[in-house]
C-alpha cells in the first residue's frame, strides 16, 4: 500500500517555524514527510533531522525527499529519545521542532497493521513493527486493571472498568474484525 498521507496545518506549521536557510531542523513524526518537503524547500544550507518509529513511513519519506537528500537525515527512532538522537548527530541545539502526533492515514488504512475494526486482520497497532508487544497481545492477556488503566489514561473512555471486566469475564479472545458485533453489542448495554 502507497503511503499517501495530506499534512494538517501545513501553511501554519512552516510559518510558526520561521524558517532561517541554513537552519537545523527536526520533525518528530515524519510520516509521509509533507510538513519535512516544505521545511526542505525552505532550506539551502541548512538541515532536516526527520525521525519516524514507522519503517513503512520513513521509507516513504525517503522517496518524498529525494530531491533533498543532502540536507536531510532520516532517523528510525521515537522522538521521546530526541535529545540522545541529536547528541548522536553532534548537535548541541536546532532551530526548530515539529511533532504531527497522532495515527496516520496510510496506518489506518492498511488492515495488517491492525489500527482499525474496517477488515478482517490481526489486532496489532504497533507503531514499529519491529517491537515484539501487539494490542492483540495485551488485550487478550494483560490483567484487568491495566486493562482499565490504558482505556482511563489513553482512551479517556468512562467505561474503562466495566469494559475490562467484561473482558476477563467474557473469555473471548479479542480480534481486529471478528469480535466487532460482540463489543457492538457490549458497548450498547453501557450506554
Amino acid at each position: 500500500m502507497e503511503f499517501a498521507h495530506r499534512s494538517v496545518l501545513l501553511h501554519e506549521c512552516i510559518d510558526a517555524l520561521a524558517i532561517k536557510p541554513d537552519g537545523i531542523y527536526l520533525d518528530g513524526t515524519l510520516g509521509g514527510a509533507g510538513h519535512s518537503l516544505e521545511i526542505c524547500r525552505s532550506l539551502t544550507t541548512g538541515r532536516l533531522i526527520g525521525v519516524d518509529r514507522d519503517l513503512v513511513a520513513l521509507e516513504a519519506a525517503k522517496k518524498r525527499l529525494y530531491r533533498h537528500a543532502k540536507k536531510v537525515t532520516l532517523v528510525h527512532d521515537n522522538f521521546e529519545n530526541v535529545g540522545a538522537i541529536l547528541t548522536a548527530l553532534g548537535l548541541d541545539r536546532i532551530d526548530g521542532m515539529l511533532f504531527d502526533l497522532g495515527v496516520s492515514s496510510p496506518q489506518l488504512d492498511d488492515a495488517e497493521r491492525g489500527f482499525s475494526y474496517m477488515a478482517d486482520a490481526p489486532l496489532d497497532m504497533r507503531m514499529d513493527r519491529d517491537q515484539s508487544l501487539t494490542a492483540y497481545e495485551i488485550v487478550n492477556n494483560w490483567p484487568r486493571e491495566e486493562l482499565k488503566s490504558i482505556l482511563y489514561e489513553y482512551g479517556e473512555e468512562r467505561y474503562a472498568p466495566q469494559i475490562a471486566a467484561a473482558i476477563e469475564r467474557a473469555g473471548f479472545t479479542v480480534t481486529a474484525h471478528d469480535s466487532l458485533e460482540e463489543w457492538h453489542c457490549f458497548t450498547a448495554t453501557l450506554a
